[in-house]
């Protein structure tokens, strides 16, 4: 049959093995600006096709619907295809969030990335190294059988997208879409790193996040240790950067309600807990001790930022002892 055009979709990149192929002649559109908005919800979209949902959806759970689109944006917007693409919306989640009238993790509920642990195991990948990356359009738009990196995976299966384009130097900042695919993703990757029952990990997150904002730092971070020599089997013989990826797993699930490794003009804190009447900093050393962690919370000024805020600051330093495999030693200091 004649055929005068023809669209083609999935999930990676199509590969043109040679001129002698019958596809080779393709108009790859993947990352042209007028066509970033073919496939998922835009901003405009949502706020008028979809406004009369968006207000039923707020009334039950008692907000405004200007907050309502905020946390529908929060968890299921983010997608860029394109340099200067418009926000694009999950369909799949939004459209059953809506239906649901609760905010979930949709989308991981449509598949597993149990092959994106092999890779990154392949590459020797962190989870921390996949946050907010720089990379040229080479790095990301490629086949799979060109693929030397996690990055064209992540990408093009949409576990990160487009967040920034530098015209000057033509390089791109990729990152997690938005809360949903982040804390999703994390969420199923824990049981790899930590225990491998998930309400195990739950457990410990609740209880620890509890013992933060009850102020018993103590209580909070003894139970930490007893969680870290319960599953110290999957610790064992670990580098620091292994055991970085423990800590980093067990923050950014606490992300969802504390700020983790929080930038700012001073430097860097490996955690920053923001409650009503106080703000908690914390930083961990990898076989060093809980006096020298408490001494970079001072050299590096990370308080400063938030000496303004009217609230009780409170810095606490932790060592990890890597033949004990688990925290041994904190101070807890209030200013």
């Amino acid at each position: 049959p004649y055929l005068e055009f023809v669209f083609i979709t999935g999930i990676t990149k199509f590969s043109q093995l040679s001129i002698f192929s019958e596809l080779n002649n393709l108009y790859n559109i993947s990352m042209t600006d007028q066509f970033s908005a073919i496939c998922g919800i835009s901003k405009s979209e949502l706020t008028t096709l979809l406004s009369h949902d968006i207000e039923l959806f707020a009334k039950d759970l008692g907000i405004s619907s200007d907050e309502m689109f905020r946390k529908l944006k929060e968890y299921y917007d983010g997608y860029h295809f394109s340099k200067d693409s418009e926000d694009i919306f999950n369909p799949f989640s939004l459209i059953l969030s809506m239906a649901n009238h609760e905010l979930g993790n949709y989308w991981f509920g449509s598949g597993t990335p149990s092959y994106i642990i092999n890779v990154m195991r392949k590459f020797h990948t962190g989870l921390a190294d996949i946050e907010n990356k720089s990379a040229g359009v080479a790095d990301f738009d490629v086949s799979p059988e060109q693929m030397t990196t996690l990055l064209p995976l992540l990408y093009q299966s949409g576990y990160l997208t487009i967040k920034k384009f530098n015209k000057f130097t033509q390089r791109y900042i990729l990152d997690y879409p938005n809360h949903e695919v982040r804390i999703g993703m994390l969420q199923t990757l824990a049981p790899n790193y930590l225990s491998p029952r998930q309400m195990d990990n739950s457990s410990f997150l609740g209880d620890f996040l509890d013992l933060l904002f009850e102020k018993k730092y103590n209580e909070s971070l003894e139970l930490m240790r007893s969680y870290l020599a319960g599953i110290s089997n999957r610790l064992s013989n670990k580098s620091e950067r292994d055991v970085q990826t423990v800590f980093y797993l067990i923050f950014s699930l606490l992300g969802a309600y504390v700020k983790v490794e929080e930038d700012s003009a001073v430097g860097r804190a490996d955690m920053v807990v923001h409650m009503q009447d106080e703000i908690c900093v914390f930083e961990f050393k990898f076989d060093g001790s809980a006096e020298a962690a408490l001494r970079q919370i001072d050299d590096k000024g990370y308080l400063i930022p938030y000496s303004t805020e009217g609230k009780r600051l409170v810095k606490i330093g932790v060592n990890y002892n890597s033949e004990k495999r688990t925290i041994d030693d904190w101070i807890v200091k209030e200013e």
